[in-house]
């Protein structure tokens, strides 16, 4: 006969539960794959495979259960064609009201040409779509919120047309996100909302190319004239950084200190504080300013230029708050040589090693809009999760220790 202390045994269970979430790195990695693993452009020769990758988010959405629509713009400036981004929305109990606080998440789906846009911004797209995933799970559960949640991927990010030339007349911003906030967002808004338009959102995630970890000493490079001056920017991080000769190990954190802004990034900070995973570290980059076209000096915006390269900075200069999270492209590891190249494939990027870093953001999202949401209801929190399954568990290990005391 074999003999089991079944207290010892719960115990142990109780000790060993974890119950948070994890990301769905196989659904992510599969959504990579599948269809966003080849050149995303608006040239005719890559118009089926960016439909495909366009039509997928959209019915990923869909499936998810978010109010879905596509948002279709002109930019005769770079092509006759017409573009679309996805936009998700799950309204929130405040939505049409002026307590609505709004919580965004944003990642662009197209590349230039000469890429196949795994990391740029694939891995933007996957995490978007496994946050999506997981705050509609807990919706499912009995979840509530009171505020509402818009999910956008961008087209047009990368116009492309100039790739490669020193005499490209295009305004040096990203396009999609601007169409969106001056097309999209206004008349929505006032459709929706009329004179109750929120006077405060919780603002904007935007994700861009953030999948690429590496461990190797001096992976992590910043250009060598704007060392000083980044340095004087950002002590902290620079100093971490360099503590750990110059790995390229953790995600960037930008935002600007004095807006709301702010807010948001220590939201986000502390979610990805908690989840541990120490390996996969975070560093913050608070910028100074409030809008990038206001800065006086040239030489300021010749610094702080890389930090301006994606989405986000329309909704600054638009007032609005935003982060970005990135593993900072061209300066790190593999993309130094692959970034907005052909080798931003699968072969190079979508290492195991890459997958478990891009689910640490994705989990570390989720746990910062769930949050901001204001949820309510059945299954709100980590907590209430841990409490059904430590029950499940108790019950199962009792019954388990029972049978096995008769053997």
């Amino acid at each position: 006969m074999v003999s089991f202390d079944g207290r010892h045994v719960i115990i142990y269970c109780l000790c060993s539960l974890h119950c948070v979430e994890s990301a769905d790195t196989v659904y992510m990695e599969t959504s990579i794959r599948n269809y966003f693993s080849n050149t995303r452009h608006h040239d005719p020769e890559y118009k089926e495979y960016k439909y495909a990758a366009k039509e997928y988010i959209h019915g990923e959405f869909l499936r998810h259960g978010l109010t879905t629509e596509y948002h279709t713009f002109q930019e005769p400036s770079v092509s006759n064609t017409s573009f679309q981004s996805v936009i998700g929305k799950a309204k929130g109990t405040n939505f049409g009201t002026a307590n609505d606080r709004i919580i965004g998440l944003g990642a662009h789906y197209d590349t230039v040409r000469e890429t196949k846009g795994v990391d740029d911004n694939g891995a933007g797209v996957a995490a978007m779509l496994e946050v999506v995933r997981q705050l509609t799970d807990r919706n499912k559960n009995g979840v509530k919120r009171k505020n509402t949640m818009i999910f956008v991927a961008f087209d047009l990010e990368e116009y492309g047309s100039c790739f490669g030339t020193s005499d490209c007349k295009l305004p040096n911003v990203p396009l999609g996100s601007r169409h969106f906030l001056q097309e999209w967002l206004p008349p929505w808004l006032k459709l929706n909302y009329g004179n109750a338009v929120p006077p405060v959102i919780h603002g904007v995630i935007i994700l861009d190319t953030m999948m690429n970890y590496n461990t190797s000493a001096r992976s992590q490079t910043i250009p060598p004239q704007i060392e000083n001056v980044f340095e004087e920017a950002f002590p902290e991080a620079y100093a971490s950084v360099a503590s750990d000769n110059f790995q390229g190990d953790f995600l960037n954190l930008i935002y600007r200190q004095p807006t709301n802004d702010s807010y948001l990034a220590a939201e986000f900070l502390k979610s990805w504080r908690e989840l541990g995973k120490p390996k996969y570290e975070i560093e913050s980059f608070p910028l100074t300013f409030t809008k990038f076209s206001e800065i006086p000096s040239s030489d300021v915006k010749n610094a702080f230029i890389d930090f301006m390269r994606s989405d986000h900075g329309n909704f600054w200069e638009s007032d609005l708050p935003a982060i970005w999270l990135t593993d900072s492209a061209d300066f790190r590891g593999d993309m130094i040589q692959c970034y907005h190249q052909e080798c931003d494939n699968l072969q190079v990027m979508l290492t195991d090693e890459n997958i478990n870093f891009l689910g640490k953001t994705a989990d570390a999202i989720v746990t910062t809009m769930h949050k901001l949401s204001e949820p309510s209801g059945s299954g709100t929190s980590d907590a209430s999760r841990c409490n059904q399954q430590t029950v499940l568990t108790i019950l199962t290990y009792i019954i388990y220790t029972n049978r096995m005391q008769l053997i």
